[in-house]
């Protein structure tokens, strides 16, 4: 079996655009393996039912999953079970890769987990971006001021992307193998 045979679905929620640039960016790469991809808002995607593996994303905020996210979780809990997933989480907080960030940012998957009770075979945890110039102005404010603290660009006349694209790009080729062999084992 080839990656032209294998179906992924893609379902994401974001705020201010980043976790579907990284979707889109995720779709495009599985595609050109060779796989059918459907991306789809979380609360515009099927069910996971029919597909070789399903990809969800989302963005933190306030240190917490979005309740599409949590209810496209529960929504299709048995589906989710047979079939391959992955969950990519996009944060400020993985911009920071020593272990206490790391720790931070998989303490916000585990309890999306507990959550919802999901239990994705692959786990991205992806540097999102300020987009100061989408925020309003009391969460651009917040914004700055936890940028300071953390030592990173605090100009809110222009946004700033953290997304490292070669990890997103491991992420992908997990996937791709992720529903490849699942494509295998269904058709033997």
């Amino acid at each position: 079996m080839t990656a032209t045979s294998v179906r992924v679905l893609i379902a994401f929620h974001t705020a201010e655009g980043q976790t579907k640039k990284i979707a889109d960016y995720i779709a495009g790469l599985l595609g050109r393996s060779g796989a059918e991809v459907d991306l789809h808002p979380v609360d515009l995607a099927p069910s996971p039912a029919r597909y070789d593996a399903v990809v969800v994303g989302d963005s933190i905020h306030l240190a917490h999953h979005s309740k599409g996210l949590k209810d496209y979780l529960l929504q299709h809990a048995a589906a989710l079970e047979v079939v391959p997933s992955a969950l990519f989480q996009v944060s400020i907080t993985s911009i920071d890769t020593d272990a206490e960030h790391v720790a931070k940012a998989r303490e916000m998957v585990d309890t999306l987990l507990e959550q919802t009770g999901f239990r994705p075979d692959a786990v991205g945890l992806f540097a999102g971006s300020l987009a100061y110039t989408k925020y309003g102005w009391a969460k651009r404010r917040m914004v700055a001021a936890i940028a300071q603290k953390a030592g990173l660009d605090t100009n809110t006349t222009r946004d700033r992307e953290y997304t490292d694209w070669n990890i997103v790009a491991g992420f992908a080729a997990e996937v791709l193998a992720l529903a490849t062999a699942h494509g295998i084992a269904k058709a033997t």
